[in-house]
């Protein structure tokens, strides 16, 4: 039988458990153990006070600082100690920041994320009055609190974006920027563009791809998921943030007849919430008369 009720879950609802899984704690984090990363973070990307818009901010990463920061080690060919080392140490450098901001800062985000220690039913200090655990989930989390708290069978349950149980699993974070749809650096050159510089550009050019979240592959590759929702009538949306970054996952749901037809509750930590999760499942595509926006409290 195809199940009646789906689940969405963000990072709200990790927070909410107390767990410590905030981008603020995980920048505690690299603050600790790694200060090169920490730095080129802070200084390349726009990730806020508190990292809160990390992925996203992997699209915005500032190339011209970059490029003016390391441009020192690009030595001019009429250096009296010209060494043939000297054309590949801008490019040398680029790469380190550009592998710092991508797949390091993946790993390094997967470790982390491995440390957090996730509530069982006799240490938990919060939870829910009642979960579905014949519904189906989706969720954008890395942890296994819902297995571990609430008894909900892994087959489930669909971790979009990787699991943390799994230690050889590649936890997927990342912007949404498809690099097809931006120019090259290299499109603004001429002949008199120093090699070096293109070298780097391309380098640059690779970071975008590197830092982008496939969501449409991960969608594909997961269409069963999808093809299994043609009975739900209730959608549950717990913590998440319902930012762009992860936008074509709602797409895809709604593109689902029953999905875009259920009753939709979205949980809210204060009154004040209410109206602005409302308006942005609205924005997303889902009917104003459909969304009833719920206090954690009460659920």
């Amino acid at each position: 039988m195809l199940p009646s009720t789906l689940y969405i879950i963000g990072n709200g609802f990790d927070l909410w458990h107390r767990i410590p899984s905030s981008y603020k704690q995980f920048k505690e984090y690299v603050r600790s153990c790694d200060e090169r990363m920490f730095d080129a973070v802070d200084r390349y990307l726009r990730a806020g006070e508190d990292w809160s818009d990390l992925e996203s901010a992997l699209a915005g990463i500032d190339v011209d600082v970059i490029i003016d920061d390391l441009s020192g080690s690009m030595v001019s060919y009429g250096a009296d100690d010209w060494s043939d080392a000297y054309h590949h140490d801008f490019q040398y450098e680029v790469n380190n920041v550009v592998q710092r901001l991508s797949s390091e800062l993946r790993v390094r985000f997967g470790a982390w994320i491995r440390t957090l220690a996730i509530p069982t039913p006799s240490s938990a200090a919060t939870r829910l009055k009642e979960i579905d655990s014949d519904a189906v989930f989706l969720s954008f989390n890395y942890s296994s609190t819902l297995r571990d708290l609430y008894g909900v069978p892994d087959a489930q349950v669909l971790h979009i974006h990787g699991k943390a149980t799994l230690p050889n699993s590649e936890l997927i974070l990342g912007h949404a920027w498809n690099p097809v749809q931006r120019q090259s650096l290299n499109d603004a050159c001429d002949e008199d563009t120093d090699s070096r510089l293109m070298e780097a550009h391309n380098i640059l050019d690779d970071y975008f791809a590197k830092t982008f979240k496939p969501s449409e592959q991960l969608i594909t590759e997961h269409q069963a998921f999808f093809d299994q929702l043609g009975a739900i009538d209730i959608v549950h949306v717990l913590g998440h943030s319902l930012s762009e970054v992860d936008l074509l996952y709602f797409q895809a749901l709604l593109r689902m007849p029953r999905v875009a037809a259920a009753q939709w509750s979205i949980a809210c930590r204060s009154e004040q919430e209410r109206p602005t999760k409302h308006a942005r499942l609205v924005e997303i595509g889902v009917p104003a008369k459909l969304i009833k926006p719920v206090l954690w409290e009460d659920l």
